[in-house]
């Protein structure tokens, strides 16, 4: 439990402010650095400062680190929270994971996800193959073609790890531009079933310049994009992430508020107990809907640059069944002209089988953004009703009933940051400086982009600058 109150002796210290800003002749190991959030993105900024030698304070709200990449045990199965696969695009994230020792612990995962459509299931290989999908007729993969074009015209615009750069590609929406340029065959049963089912998001909310940077990443290797869990879930590289950090869960940040010189003081709550921690920087790895509420003093610009940002919402079933269910594919997609309800349903097992007993099995089903907001106000056991009897009636061979052993409900009112129309040129002004403060530095994959990769950049990166900051530099 977090009670100790840090003051800071500012005599001495050698801060002094300019006009400019903050300027320090402290030695890094001198520097208290507070982060605020133990997701993928506070975790990866904390490592980095710590490297640089900060002495670095880790608060979470939660009982457990990792926010929304978690691996929970279920009856024995494993089930991820959050984000269900690395990818082989996710340069920075696989380079981690070598330097944490956890290289031998990757699993490629064997098989593709599939698109449900009349009952039929349509492996989408993310590759180039998959222009050649039945899933549409031939007219339709005519459209596709367009597709393929633009990427190669838009291609230096689109980098995974500076999403920033695509701000010219933010005027319209996925929907408008594939009813525009492609197909609404194309729109409705090749890019709208992933968007809900890896995403949340609703193609009408989404823009065409993410559109485009997710078919690049994928599209980049010759033989396709390879996908990876790890031998114990996602939630192992969190945990080492976490690992040997002065971590306080619990505890809940309220305010941070401006020292009268330089730095802030982080007022929470840890339990019943009340704190005020001192330092010299910040790092708000927070959603993007937290910040103002935690920092009340921002100005209308700043404000509105994080209240500008939304979430998409979700809802998890986990069933834990007797026997194995059939090993044709590790996720199905489902398309919203098949089902308002199901965004997705993936089966842990296929990644890696020994993420359950032999003799038990586990499949997971995700409402739509949408359908989770219609049914926020539903009870877990009419949502699981719902969910599953939607399963029974698109795939009867994947229904768990006759074998269940027990089932539980997760909501998750934040599962991932939308990418709208106008998101990309908030990130483009966040880029240009327009947005930080000279102590207080802001991470998180609103920011890098709504995946782990995106998370773990964004977090380094806040460090890198924050401590640039704190040098003088």
């Amino acid at each position: 439990m977090l009670c100790a109150i840090i003051r800071r002796n500012g005599a001495g210290s050698g801060l002094r402010q300019t006009r400019y800003g903050l300027h320090t002749t402290m030695a890094i190991s001198e520097q208290r650095v507070v982060v605020i959030g133990a997701g993928v993105a506070g975790l990866a900024a904390a490592r980095r400062l710590r490297s640089a030698g900060a002495r670095v304070t880790v608060l979470e709200r939660a009982s457990a680190p990792g926010g929304r990449v978690q691996t929970l045990l279920v009856e024995g199965c494993r089930v991820e929270l959050g984000a269900e696969f690395l990818a082989d695009f996710y340069s920075r994230t696989l380079e981690l994971v070598r330097e944490l020792g956890l290289a031998g612990e990757l699993r490629r995962i064997p098989r593709s996800a599939a698109t449900l459509r009349a009952g039929r299931l349509y492996p989408l290989w993310p590759n180039a193959a998959a222009a050649l999908t039945p899933l549409v007729g031939p007219r339709h993969k005519v459209a596709l073609s367009y597709l393929v074009g633009a990427l190669a015209r838009h291609g230096s615009r689109l980098d995974t790890h500076a999403f920033h750069k695509a701000y010219t590609l933010d005027d319209v929406s996925v929907a408008e531009y594939a009813r525009a340029h492609l197909s609404e065959e194309v729109l409705e049963y090749v890019l709208q079933p992933p968007l809900s089912g890896i995403f949340y998001w609703a193609p009408e909310r989404t823009s065409r310049a993410l559109l485009f940077l997710a078919l690049r990443a994928g599209l980049s290797r010759p033989a396709g994009m390879r996908l990876y869990t790890m031998r114990e879930g996602l939630g192992q590289l969190t945990a080492a992430l976490a690992a040997d950090h002065d971590l306080r869960l619990g505890a809940e940040v309220e305010t941070v508020t401006p020292g009268p010189g330089a730095g802030y003081t982080v007022h929470g709550r840890a339990g019943n107990l009340p704190f005020a921690l001192t330092a010299d920087a910040v790092v708000v790895a927070t959603t993007a809907s937290v910040v103002p509420r935690l920092l009340p003093w921002l100005d209308d610009r700043r404000r509105a640059f994080f209240s500008a940002v939304t979430y998409s919402m979700t809802t998890l079933l986990a069933v834990v069944v007797r026997e194995r269910f059939p090993r044709v594919t590790y996720g199905m997609l489902f398309p919203r002209r098949e089902t308002p309800f199901l965004a997705a349903a993936t089966l842990p097992t296929v990644k890696n089988s020994g993420f359950a007993p032999p003799d038990r099995d586990v499949i997971c089903l995700r409402l739509s953004g949408r359908a989770a907001a219609a049914l926020r106000e539903c009870s877990d056991e009419t949502l699981a009703c719902l969910m599953l009897a939607e399963l029974r009636r698109l795939a009867p061979g994947f229904d768990p009933a006759p074998r269940r052993l027990s089932q539980r409900l997760y909501r998750c009112a934040e599962a991932l940051p939308e990418f709208d129309v106008g998101h990309f040129h908030r990130l483009q002004a966040f880029a240009s400086g327009a947005i930080e403060m000279p102590a207080l530095a802001f991470a998180g994959d609103y920011l890098g982009g709504p995946f782990i990769e995106g998370a773990i950049i964004s977090g380094e990166r806040a460090a890198d600058r924050l401590l640039g900051r704190l040098r003088g530099a």
